[in-house]
């Protein structure tokens, strides 16, 4: 216990330092917070804020909302963010995120899922990015799962230029447990287009070191990057994220 209420203490000390850190809208990973193999009614509320005062102020705030229904044959999930970022009083960035899943449950380590999403984030310069997919999830062991898709995306810019794309859609995720009540778990997802495989893809990487204080309050540390190989115009390719993450289930 006393090792443990020393993570905690560190957590804090981590929170004093981030301010200094440049801070954006953290990817959205679909596997936080799965209630796998759970039946009932589940929903958890995930709060990021961050601030700094002096030369220059800085404010950070990302919400999200997650509802989980699930039954024996059928689980199913709705994921709401929303992100604001301003530096001295202007809004560099007001984002938001939506994604809902429903996930066929069958008696082999194979599932069908289906999911649709809809985000809009000038931080990416584009003003509205619709996906809608079809894909197969495999319980490769009790930890790590693969899931394997086609989804089409239809993206809108800054500029108003609109684009569809039909992409492959892949995902595998880990959970490792470091000690008790300390997690470390790890997503990787690659988005190639369907007709120009090698040139237009998008690929990012998600980490968390989440630490659970109870059973209904739970510490998240985590790091993503995002790449996209052709993105809208004026915007750059690559982008890092980091953030620290307060969840609460109900």
């Amino acid at each position: 216990m006393q090792i443990l209420n020393r993570y905690y203490l560190l957590i804090l000390g981590i929170l004093f330092i981030l301010p200094n850190l440049v801070w954006s809208e953290a990817i959205v990973n679909i596997e936080d917070l799965r209630k796998e193999g759970q039946v009932g009614f589940f929903s958890s509320l995930t709060m990021a804020i961050n601030g700094s005062r002096g030369n220059i102020d800085r404010d950070f705030y990302s919400a999200s909302f997650r509802v989980d229904k699930n039954s024996e044959s059928l689980e199913s999930f709705v994921i709401l963010q929303k992100s604001k970022r301003k530096n001295n009083g202007r809004v560099l960035n007001d984002s938001t995120f939506f994604h809902g899943r429903l996930i066929f449950i069958n008696e082999t380590k194979y599932s069908t899922e289906l999911f649709i999403q809809q985000g809009k984030n000038p931080f990416r310069r584009y003003t509205k990015r619709d996906v809608l997919g079809i894909g197969t999830r495999v319980a490769l062991n009790e930890s790590s799962r693969l899931g394997i898709g086609v989804l089409t995306e239809n993206e809108k810019d800054i500029e108003n230029v609109s684009q569809q794309t039909e992409r492959f859609a892949a995902y595998y995720h880990d959970d490792f447990e470091l000690g008790e009540n300390i997690d470390l778990n790890t997503t990787i997802y690659y988005q190639p287009s369907l007709d120009n495989f090698d040139e237009d893809y998008k690929a990012s990487f998600l980490t968390a070191l989440d630490f659970t204080v109870n059973d209904n309050f739970k510490i998240s540390l985590q790091y993503s990057t995002f790449y996209d190989s052709s993105p809208p115009i004026l915007a750059v390719k690559h982008d890092e994220q980091i953030s620290t993450n307060f969840s609460y289930s109900f």
